[in-house]
């Protein structure tokens, strides 16, 4: 990590009061534009791919609150991930964010992974963000969690109500939530009760 980054107070509001997050676990995962990126995300360090304005950065991250080492999530495989200081951001439109995340990293063996949009990007464009994180995820992850949680996101906010208030008030970053964050560490969120993601509160609390 890199500085201390700014805080985007309305987006801390929601990861704390609605997702019931600690601080060490706050991780960005969608921005408005290039400028919220580098003011409450990280240092863009180089461009990896550009099509039609549609880019694809790496990302430096600056310094997030410290680990709670009490939190059993902190113990989870692959969970270096989700505080990783070199991060591959894209457009959400863009559709060759495969070739970009080779270019940040060429050594990383992805080819039987699926580079996973954290955010779903039909959510993106209803909430308003424009750049997104990548992670490489598995296949059974992905497919698991683009049913339940991400269908009940794209509706939600395809409802007027929501579509009135995404156009006020916007954060300019957003935190991932705990499904979010689930599907970062490669587990499987789908199912009608959200199994997973409901196990997984033992793992943010501090024991």
């Amino acid at each position: 990590m890199t500085k201390q980054h700014e805080v985007d107070d309305l987006a801390r509001e929601v990861a704390v009061t609605r997702y019931g997050l600690p601080l060490c676990l706050h991780i960005p995962i969608a921005a408005r534009n290039t400028e919220a990126i580098e003011r409450f995300v990280g240092r863009i360090d180089r461009v990896l791919i550009e099509s039609e304005g549609k880019r694809a950065f790496l990302v430096q991250a600056y310094e997030l609150p410290p680990v709670d080492p009490s939190l059993p999530i902190w113990q989870q495989p692959g969970a270096f991930v989700l505080r990783q200081e070199s991060q591959v951001w894209v457009h959400v439109d863009d559709r060759r964010y495969r070739a970009a995340y080779t270019r940040a990293f060429p050594s990383d063996d992805i080819a039987n992974l699926v580079l996973d949009h954290v955010m779903n990007r039909r959510v993106a464009r209803l909430k308003g963000f424009s750049y997104l994180r990548i992670v490489p995820i598995g296949r059974a992850a992905n497919s698991s969690s683009g049913g339940l949680s991400e269908t009940w996101a794209v509706t939600y906010h395809s409802t007027p109500t929501m579509v009135a208030k995404n156009q006020h008030r916007l954060p300019f970053i957003q935190y991932a939530d705990l499904a979010d964050i689930v599907k970062m560490l490669n587990v499987k969120t789908g199912g009608s009760l959200q199994d997973a993601v409901n196990d997984a509160q033992a793992w943010v609390r501090v024991t």
